[in-house]
């Protein structure tokens, strides 16, 4: 479906099954094909729907699928890191909100994602909402949500 190249010529592809129901998504990356969202617990097949995004953008590749009116799941593929027992596991972080981001923004300790909240509904009604994700020396990342007040021009 997508295929990205990542930091230190490695790629990821971005696999769909598709069905009645809609697509499932997987990640392909050294012939390997793992879950495509970083942040559950439960199987790739739980999370089907229509593909709504599938970008690659600095090295990452960014996707979303909408799986039930209106929320809207994706994740932001940052590498694939060698985890506990030689196990390989895709490197980013997830959203679930109700519009699909509008721009990613690459710092060099931190990774920006901003999403308008055009809904008007929720906690953040009418405004922005920004993720980051940082790096910190441990290569831990810690994920921070803030909620700016809408813009007047």
């Amino acid at each position: 479906m997508k295929t990205c190249q990542l930091k230190k010529n490695e790629s990821v592809q971005l696999l769909s099954l598709r069905t009645i129901d809609g697509d499932t998504l997987y990640l392909k990356f050294r012939n390997v094909i793992t879950e495509a969202f970083l942040d559950t617990p439960t199987k790739s097949y739980d999370f089907f729907g229509d593909v709504v995004l599938s970008q690659c953008i600095n090295g990452s590749l960014i996707f979303a699928l909408e799986y039930g009116s209106p929320y809207i799941k994706g994740c932001l593929v940052t590498g694939w890191e060698n985890g506990f027992k030689g196990k390989n596991s895709p490197e980013g972080f997830c959203f679930a909100e109700r519009n699909i981001p509008e721009a990613v923004w690459f710092g060099k300790n931190n990774i920006l994602i901003i999403i308008r909240n055009q809904m008007d509904v929720g906690h953040g009604k009418g405004n922005i909402l920004s993720m980051i994700m940082r790096k910190s020396q441990e290569k831990e990342h810690t994920h921070q949500i803030i909620y700016h007040q809408k813009m007047v021009t």
